[in-house]
């Protein structure tokens, strides 16, 4: 008897499992034309994305190294690392005998994930994705740079794979990973934000009438500061 439930339990999470495979693959976006990127939101420019087909193609001609990005708006599915798998298996990016790594983001579930295939494990063991993905992703969306952070993530990764290669790479990031400007916009924002702060502190601390007269002599032109105002604000 004991058996018998044992074996309807198996069988039972087999169908489970089954099901949740056939609906995460009936979910999975098919591989785009040249198999380089997918993205639903637009997160890259068109100048973003340009340089990273150009990367990521120098790349594979000189290492054979296949790098794919998927940029989902939501994969509606709590398991985002397993659909992740099941992208880089529709991709054609996993197994031993290739080397093909993809970058999965899922905006709305804030999920973010890089598969790498046997195979570029054991031609590439000491590349560390979480170490770049810290330096060189994190930093930019922190402050929602989406489309600059996973340029620079992809451009970091295609370097020390060139580089254990003993190769160098032509395509120029210098364009689109330079230092933003602070926009112009931003100080109009600042000074608005100020005078409001300013305002808001004489609304709150009106000065008191005197009902007598002051001797001339007692002005002396000085007045108070609010030491905890420093105006300052981070901007994105």
């Amino acid at each position: 008897m004991v058996q018998q439930l044992l074996k309807t339990a198996a069988i039972f999470l087999l169908a489970c499992n089954a099901m949740v495979a056939t609906a995460l693959a009936a979910n999975v976006p098919s591989p785009t034309k040249d198999g380089i990127l997918y993205d639903e939101d637009r997160l890259l420019s068109a100048q973003e994305t340009e340089f990273l087909r150009a990367l990521v193609t120098e790349v594979y001609l000189k290492t054979d190294v296949k790098i794919a990005t998927v940029l989902m708006d939501n994969s509606h599915t709590p398991e985002t690392y397993a659909y992740a798998k099941e992208v880089a298996n529709k991709w054609m990016l996993e197994g031993t005998g290739t080397k093909g790594i993809l970058v999965y983001v899922s905006m709305k579930e804030r999920s973010k994930h890089v598969i790498a295939s046997d195979g570029f494990k054991t031609k590439y063991p000491n590349i560390d994705f979480k170490k770049i993905e810290q330096e060189a992703l994190m930093p930019d969306f922190r402050v929602e740079r989406y489309g600059r952070g996973i340029i620079n993530f992809i451009w970091q990764i295609s370097k020390e794979i060139i580089s254990a290669d003993g190769q160098s790479i032509s395509v120029n990031p210098d364009a689109i990973l330079a230092k933003e400007p602070f926009p112009w916009q931003n100080y109009i924002f600042i000074g608005i934000v100020f005078a409001a702060l300013v305002a808001a502190f004489f609304y709150m601390h009106p000065r008191k009438k005197k009902l007598h007269a002051i001797a001339q002599g007692n002005f002396d032109g000085k007045f108070g500061s609010y030491e905890n105002f420093n105006g300052g604000f981070k901007s994105r």
